[in-house]
């Protein structure tokens, strides 16, 4: 009999150009799944499809805006079209802008609230009603930050939207109670990839993190690999029926002192 932590699936992944969510899909395709991935960056994409079918795995490769209803129905309606129903979503996209409340652009406010709160809903109604529509089982993923219960000053307001990711995540559970979908929010702690790239600014990073040390919010210095996040998210996905992860958070451990 065929199980779910053995047969080929077909996953969605957003925010798939870098980092956690490229990590996701390569590890999808070394479990020979087929797999949607979805990005604004197109260039960036065409790698990360060539590491899914280098590992194992099919690719579906086109433009996502998680924040656009008609961007999402479409790579959805798409995707299925070319690799079959979507039976996996991870909801992976994000973005953080720093800057204390009293001082960040309301525009930076707007990106962050839109990608990483709507960013999430789209996705998971797109998905979900196909599932409940063809009365299927599955999986939704909410990629999360231990910024939700660590506030960072500087970053509050990405942790406050991930916070409401996360509630999302538990009232979608409830929603789907009983029909076989299982939904899964794996919180993230330090992790190496291209969060601040887009912040001009270097040092404003290094500052950010004396001002954490200060609040007790960066007790060390180690961090994690974006394969460690997605090994923790196969980890959801492939879990035996019956049974399902709530919240997995994953943490870089503490680096050994020099001798």
């Amino acid at each position: 009999m065929t199980s779910v932590e053995n047969r080929a699936r077909t996953a969605l992944v957003t925010g798939a150009s870098a980092g956690i969510g490229r990590a996701i899909a390569v590890a999808f395709g070394e479990l020979g799944w087929r797999v949607a991935v979805g990005a604004r960056r197109i260039d960036a994409l065409g790698e990360t499809a060539t590491r899914v079918t280098d590992a194992g795995g099919t690719a579906f490769v086109q433009p996502l805006d998680v924040t656009d209803p008609d961007s999402v129905e479409t790579f959805a309606a798409n995707a299925t079209d070319a690799l079959g129903p979507i039976d996996v979503l991870v909801n992976n996209a994000g973005c953080a802008w720093p800057g204390d409340i009293a001082a960040v652009d309301p525009d930076r406010l707007r990106d962050m609230l839109a990608t990483n709160v709507l960013g999430a809903l789209l996705p998971s109604r797109a998905v979900v009603a196909r599932l409940l529509a063809a009365n299927a089982p599955g999986d939704v993923v909410f990629i999360s930050s231990d910024a939700v219960h660590n506030p960072r000053p500087g970053l509050v307001t990405y942790g406050a939207t991930k916070a409401a990711a996360e509630h999302i995540a538990r009232g979608l559970a409830y929603e789907v109670e009983g029909t076989g979908i299982r939904v899964t929010t794996v919180r993230v702690g330090p992790t190496i990839t291209d969060f601040a790239s887009e912040w001009g600014d270097p040092q404003q990073f290094g500052a950010l993190v004396e001002r954490w040390q200060h609040f007790g919010n960066q007790r060390h210095w180690g961090v994690m690999d974006p394969s460690d996040v997605a090994r923790a998210v196969v980890l959801a996905v492939t879990t035996p029926p019956g049974v399902h992860f709530d919240t997995i958070e994953v943490q870089p451990v503490a680096p050994r002192p020099l001798d």
